[in-house]
This record gives structure tokens, C-alpha cells and sequence, in this order.
């Protein structure tokens, strides 16, 4: 019986003429502060805080993707999103609301800049200078709502309750593979959910 051939081929149009465009012209004037990568999938951008309560949350994310990602030489933590749009098509929001939120949540600047055929140092520069100045302004004072890492498995922790002893009702967060992980962190004092 012959192998199977599997139809799966390198896509050719993986950037547009203007999306590489806009590629090259920030690889090459941030290339001494940020990687820039193309496409990257929002599930491996964002993770879901408290999953045992938000999980139908991973499934808006999934299979989306944002245009490019500003990455810093330094820590390899994200610095910035930009979504590309069609100006000429009336019909196309430029402004998607859900993938504002998804990003003013994880304290995330994103850019939208219209597709050209040719684009300006300085003007790009400035609207991701504006869009991080801005998102630092919003951290200011914001209480910040993430699960902690499981120090064992390195994965999400989930809140959990105690259901009995002289904790019993009180929460604290679980490793997700529990029962073969039993780590706990406790809930921060003041910040127990409802």
C-alpha cells in the first residue's frame, strides 16, 4: 500500500507585498531594541486567568491571530501588538473591539496602522511610543487579576475552595494537575473572589 501524501505546502502569500513592507521597515529600525515576529497566534500570546472560572474565555482566542509583535532584546517579553488594516475597504472595521480588550487586559499596547505600499520611520515611531505611554498611564493604579504559577509544574494555578477542616470555604489556588500535583499558593489577603 503507498505512503499517503499529505497535502500540505509552504503558503506563498504567508506576508503581502505591504505587509513585508511594513515588516522591514520595523525590523530594520528597531532591530537593536525588539525581534519582530509575523502572525503569532493569541493563544500563545495570552493565557486565561482563573480557568476554572473563565474557560469559555480561551475559546475567543483561539485561532486569532495578531499581524505582528514587538518582542524585547532583553527579556523576550512582549512589548507591543500591531493589527494591520484595509483603509480602502468600507465594509472593514479598522478597529476590532474584542482584540482591544483582549490587550487593554493583559496591559498590552496594540497599534493599528493602515497597509501602504510605503511607510515613515517617524510616524510609525510615534504611534508605538504613544500606544506605550499610554498603556503604562492605564497600569498606573489598575489591580491586577492573574493566577499564580504552580512552582512544581510551571503551569496556571486554579482557584480553588477548601471543602473541609478548619479552612473549609476559605480559597486558595491549586495546581491544575492535581491530584499528582499538590501545591497550593495562598489567596493574597483582601483579594478573595465572590
Amino acid at each position: 500500500m503507498p505512503e499517503e501524501q499529505l497535502p500540505y505546502r509552504i503558503r506563498q502569500d504567508f506576508l503581502s507585498p505591504s505587509e513585508m513592507t511594513f515588516f522591514r521597515l520595523v525590523a530594520d529600525a528597531m532591530h537593536d531594541r525588539f525581534y519582530v515576529c509575523a502572525k503569532v497566534s493569541l493563544q500563545e500570546l495570552f493565557s486565561v486567568t482563573r480557568p476554572n472560572e473563565n474557560v469559555h474565555y480561551f475559546n475567543k482566542i483561539y485561532r486569532k491571530t495578531i499581524d505582528f509583535l514587538l518582542i524585547s532584546h532583553t527579556n523576550m517579553k512582549p512589548v507591543l501588538g500591531v493589527k494591520l488594516f484595509h483603509l480602502a475597504k468600507s465594509h472593514h472595521r479598522p478597529r476590532d473591539e474584542f482584540l482591544d480588550q483582549v490587550f487593554a487586559a493583559a496591559n498590552l499596547p496594540l497599534v493599528y496602522v493602515p497597509l501602504q505600499e510605503k511607510y515613515e520611520v517617524a510616524e510609525i515611531a510615534g504611534l508605538f511610543k504613544d500606544a506605550m505611554r499610554r498603556a503604562r498611564d492605564h497600569q498606573h493604579g489598575q489591580e491586577q487579576d492573574f493566577s499564580p504559577i504552580c512552582p512544581n509544574c510551571e503551569i496556571t494555578m486554579v482557584l480553588r475552595f477548601y471543602t473541609d477542616g478548619p479552612k473549609k470555604g476559605q480559597q486558595y489556588y491549586g495546581c491544575l494537575n492535581f491530584p499528582d500535583c499538590k501545591a497550593v499558593v495562598a489567596m493574597p489577603a483582601g483579594q478573595a473572589k465572590g
